[in-house]
Formats: C-alpha cells, sequence, structure tokens
C-alpha cells in the first residue's frame, strides 16, 4: 500500500473557479438591481408616502401626454418596470390579474418604461395585448429622467396611490402579495367614523 495522496485532476479546479465566478457575478448582479431596493423599502431615495396628492406625468408611448390627474377618484398603480428587467417580467402576470379583476371597481395601472427604447417597449406591448394600461415613454434621454426625478433605482417598483392621489405606498422590487394587499385596502369602502 502506498502512503501517497490521492490527486485530483486539475481540470476540476478550473471547472469549480468557473462556477465560483458565474455565482459571484450572480451576486454583483442581484446587488446592483436590488442593493438599493433594501434602502429604497427602508426609506432612503424612494418616493415617501406623502401629505399631498402626487401626480405622474409624460408621453405616452403612442404620443401625446398623459397624466394621472385624469384619474380623480381612481386607485392607481404607478409601475416603473423595463423590458430588459426580469423581474418586472415576473410581476407583469400578476399586475394583469389585478387589472382584470379591480378596473370595474376603480383601479388604474400606468406604467413607466425605464431605460427601453421605444421600439422594445412597443414589442412588448403587442406581444402582450392584455397589458391594457397606458404605457409612458420619457422623451429624455434613455427614458430615465422621471425614475431619477422621483428617486427611484431599482426595479421594479411600484407607486400605489389612492382615490385622493395620495401616494400611500413604494413597492420596490418583486411583492405581489404586498401589492395584492394594498389594493384590496385602498378599494374597499371606507368604514364609517364611530
Amino acid at each position: 500500500m502506498s502512503n501517497q495522496k490521492k490527486q485530483t485532476p486539475r481540470g476540476g479546479g478550473i471547472v469549480f473557479g468557473a462556477l465560483a465566478l458565474g455565482a459571484a457575478l450572480m451576486a454583483v448582479f442581484i446587488g446592483i438591481n436590488y442593493g438599493h431596493s433594501r434602502g429604497q423599502a427602508a426609506g432612503l431615495n424612494a418616493p415617501a408616502a406623502g401629505r399631498r396628492p402626487i401626480t405622474i406625468q409624460g408621453q405616452l408611448l403612442g404620443g401625446g401626454h398623459f397624466s394621472t390627474a385624469k384619474w380623480k377618484g381612481k386607485v392607481i398603480i404607478v409601475d416603473f418596470w423595463g423590458t430588459w428587467c426580469p423581474w418586472c417580467l415576473k410581476e407583469a402576470p400578476y399586475l394583469t390579474k389585478l387589472y382584470a379583476k379591480y378596473h370595474h371597481h376603480g383601479l388604474e395601472i400606468l406604467g413607466v418604461s425605464v431605460n427601453d427604447t421605444t421600439a422594445a417597449v412597443r414589442r412588448y406591448c403587442k406581444a402582450n395585448p392584455q397589458e391594457a394600461w397606458p404605457q409612458l415613454q420619457d422623451i429624455h434621454r434613455r427614458n430615465e429622467a422621471m425614475a431619477q426625478r422621483l428617486g427611484i433605482q431599482g426595479l421594479p417598483t411600484e407607486l400605489v396611490i389612492d382615490r385622493k392621489g395620495m401616494l400611500k405606498h413604494t413597492l420596490v422590487g418583486y411583492s405581489p402579495r404586498q401589492l395584492v394587499a394594498d389594493v384590496q385596502k385602498l378599494l374597499s369602502p371606507a368604514k364609517p367614523p364611530h
């Protein structure tokens, strides 16, 4: 019997190194996309619930101007998203279900594409006609001026606005359960004072 150590082939080290590098890159990607989200959820840089009404307005994808002021008395979700954002695309079916279920009860949704080209958003909308809500296209370079002005850094971000036009909640990252809870609460009839 020999006391020699069993040697592993060097190729295994290369494969392991490549897997470790891939995991590290994924962690960096997640950190870039969601590192700010945790700060925003804690109130850093994210739009805060206000004491005055908030109005979102801008250039529509098909041309023309749109403002949430025309939806007075409605509950509004403003969805900041991107065609390139996997979590935005994962959340889209939940928005579609919410819209189908609650639109006739007073829910409106406004999409705001961030860092997208008009062509990319048009292709997405054509492939997803069930997302029948208006889409804003910022006329500024790279479609990010509105998001920057509002302090939005992570996608998806949903602004939940009540019937009085007040920002009630800012949801950063993939959070369909909280979005459903917010919409149900804001659409429920007001309880009479005691």
